[in-house]
């Protein structure tokens, strides 16, 4: 479970920013919420929206830096002279500064607090700390590095020696997850099972849709889980054929092979026969392709209660079905591990009381100097009012009550 995601000095980010899943003390919607220990409550979903080029991206781009980083860094920094960071490039305290990550999270029956701070040469600090939940919100030192300094925990000091020779650019938990130590096993695990689903980039969308989704069809229990998902967003589709690719068969020209190994067809009933038709999947629309190659991701999130972040989930998707995935971790029926979204957006029609609480709905806008800033509209206020429950959302935004939309001049032809 994801807790709070701070970063600062990313991208469009100059200043320290704060995407956080803690439910606010609000009435709505008390389903829509994760229920933790010691009372606390935290969101099953979160919607991002903004106008074009505010930086919506941007907050999933950061978290993908640095879940890179945290799982690559000991295999890549040493053969890399820089760490390509990012920062903020149109001021020179961004672009001379230093970024900052870090992650509130929940794995294991257990709480970290993990980040670092790093610019392109090398990382200038970095902690872990575990939470004691025999006492309120207080958490203990597992290790803190300020530079080639470390300050470990007890049972982490017989390390010691050996991280006097770490690379200055290796992030330390990197080390000790190779060195099986359980804490940052835990973050790195955490890690590798938050995904982060990117429809913006279009390279990330051609081979995804040109691939069959991570699932077993041989195995009867698996293939009939995927049949029933595509059953239940009604795309007509009824089975899925899979024909081997033999060695000297090459795609053709339109990559109706689909796959390095198999070509791929979908089933549709013919109504006249009653018969089984196939087509191939590039035949299928666009819509039709990303449902199924979501399907993995989804179903990983809610099978395992994990964390799913999704750029642009909206795009090519009727908007009952940008609801229907919402709901599918909304509903206690279909989410019963706790798994969360996080998502950016620009349809409006999710943008509602009917579906969502006000902590659950946050805004991205970008000022004249070119600097992001986000917030949810719980804390947006007007004339020192906050927005009520009530709220016709979607109507207000549009009508740019809440800020975060594109500011649109004439365009004369010809001038």
């Amino acid at each position: 479970m994801l807790i709070q995601f701070n970063f600062e000095n990313y991208k469009s980010y100059l200043n320290e920013t704060s995407l956080d899943l803690t439910a606010t003390n609000i009435s709505e919607f008390t389903s829509n919420l994760i229920y933790y220990k010691k009372n606390e409550k935290y969101l099953k979903a979160i919607s991002i929206y903004g106008a074009n080029s505010s930086g919506k991206s941007n907050i999933l781009e950061a978290f993908k830096h640095m879940r890179n980083w945290v799982l690559k860094s000991f295999e890549l920094s040493g053969n890399k002279k820089v760490i390509p960071q990012k920062p903020f490039q149109f001021c020179e305290g961004g672009k001379k500064g230093k970024v900052m990550f870090e992650v509130f999270f929940a794995i294991n029956n257990n709480e970290y607090q993990y980040g670092y701070r790093a610019d392109d040469k090398k990382i200038y600090e970095e902690w872990l700390y575990k939470r004691d939940f025999r006492a309120k919100s207080k958490y203990i030192l597992v290790f803190e590095r300020d530079g080639q300094k470390f300050n470990l925990r007890e049972e982490l000091k017989k390390t010691q020696e050996l991280l006097n020779s770490i690379n200055e650019r290796t992030l330390l938990i990197s080390i000790l997850s190779n060195l099986q130590i359980e804490d940052a096993i835990n973050v790195s695990t955490w890690f590798q099972e938050t995904n982060v689903v990117n429809f913006g980039d279009t390279t990330f969308e051609f081979l995804i849709s040109k691939t069959l989704p991570k699932v077993e069809f041989e195995n009867p229990v698996q293939y009939k889980m995927f049949i029933d998902f595509l059953t239940a967003i009604d795309v007509g589709i009824e089975g899925i054929k899979l024909e081997k690719i033999t060695d000297n068969e090459q795609l053709d020209e339109n990559g109706k092979g689909n796959d390095s190994r198999y070509k791929i067809f979908t089933q549709h009933r013919n109504t006249d026969t009653g018969e089984l038709e196939i087509i191939s999947l590039a035949d299928e629309s666009s819509g039709t392709i990303k449902m199924i190659s979501l399907y993995y991701f989804l179903n990983e999130a809610l099978r395992y209660g994990r964390t799913l972040f999704i750029d642009e989930m909206d795009a090519k998707l009727h908007p009952l079905l940008t609801r229907y995935i919402v709901n599918l971790f909304q509903s206690e029926e279909s989410n019963p591990n706790n798994a969360q979204l996080i998502f950016t957006t620009h349809d409006t029609n999710t943008l509602t009381k009917e579906l969502f609480r006000r902590d659950q709905i946050w805004f991205v806008e970008k000022d004249t100097k070119g600097v992001s800033s986000l917030y949810s509209l719980v804390e947006y206020k007007i004339n020192n009012t906050k927005i009520r429950k009530d709220a016709t959302y979607n109507k207000d935004y549009l009508g740019g009550r809440y800020g975060a939309i594109p500011y649109l001049n004439i365009y004369r032809v010809g001038e």
